[in-house]
């Protein structure tokens, strides 16, 4: 015969939540905190006016009869520059900064912080929930931006490819770094601008040493391999800046765990 202890923690441990369930659970709510028109017009309009600007650049190089490889150069350049420099962390900070911040300060989190499940499954959903608003926001321009820039010469494919890889694999880090941002810090996006523009912006172009501490020099690393193109500065082998970016996201994802299991929610 059981006890009345032993029947409470049985029926406890029935109603906990799975990590499957939890993390489906907690990307529905997040993904509705995140998304608002304001922030899909602003950030769609950057996006729209990097696609534009890379018509411009590609039909002018075109009219000035620059080589082939020297379009290739310039779309690659494009691409980083104003793709994996701007776009790709700005966008990611955006929403990774939302995730769990909106739901904070609307007491949304109180909500999830109340169901019986672990702190894991509402770091990744939020993560999740970032990156599947920003990936077609910094994609999407890196790629076209980046391509027409090359006014779609031979080997255009290439910079179109590399700036897929880059783009995607980016934003993916960065948004899962951004959630850790924004469970440290209350004013998350303030943060993340300085990183943006001081570190990944300035300093890393100081450097080896701080192209290695950078996200964009790996993810600049795999759009220079796969393009065939120079960049400058330390350009990794492909499987490594893989590694690192991947390592980065889970990396982030462990601690954005840890600290959500310290932190007190009202």
């Amino acid at each position: 015969m059981s006890t009345p202890a032993a029947a409470s923690a049985s029926t406890a441990a029935r109603r906990r939540v799975g990590a499957v369930r939890a993390t489906a659970l907690c990307y529905r709510v997040l993904i509705r905190q995140i998304v608002s028109m304001g922030r899909i017009a602003a950030l769609g309009a950057l996006g729209t006016t990097m696609i534009v600007v890379g018509w411009v650049v590609g039909s002018s190089s075109s009219r000035n009869g620059s080589s082939a490889a020297g379009m290739i150069f310039d779309g690659a350049s494009y691409a980083d520059g104003f793709g994996l420099i701007v776009i790709v962390p700005i966008v990611s900070l955006v929403f990774a900064a939302a995730s769990l911040g909106d739901a904070r300060d609307d007491g949304t989190l109180v909500y999830l912080w109340l169901r019986p499940m672990s702190r894991a499954p509402l770091a990744a959903a939020a993560a999740l929930a970032s990156v599947t608003v920003s990936l077609p926001l910094c994609v999407v321009p890196t790629v076209l931006g980046g391509w027409l820039a090359t006014d779609f010469v031979a080997g255009s494919g290439r910079v179109a490819l590399g700036s897929l890889a880059a783009a995607a694999l980016g934003t993916i880090a960065y948004s899962c770094l951004f959630v850790l941002v924004g469970l440290l810090f209350r004013k998350a996006v303030l943060w993340g601008v300085a990183y943006i523009l001081l570190w990944e912006g300035l300093a890393v172009g100081l450097g080896e040493f701080a192209e290695r501490l950078s996200l964009r020099g790996y993810a600049r690393a795999l759009l220079a391999r796969i393009a065939e193109v120079d960049l400058g500065l330390v350009t990794y082998r492909l499987v490594t800046a893989v590694i690192v970016l991947a390592c980065v996201s889970a990396a982030s994802l462990v601690l954005a765990t840890v600290r959500l299991r310290h932190i007190d929610v009202d």
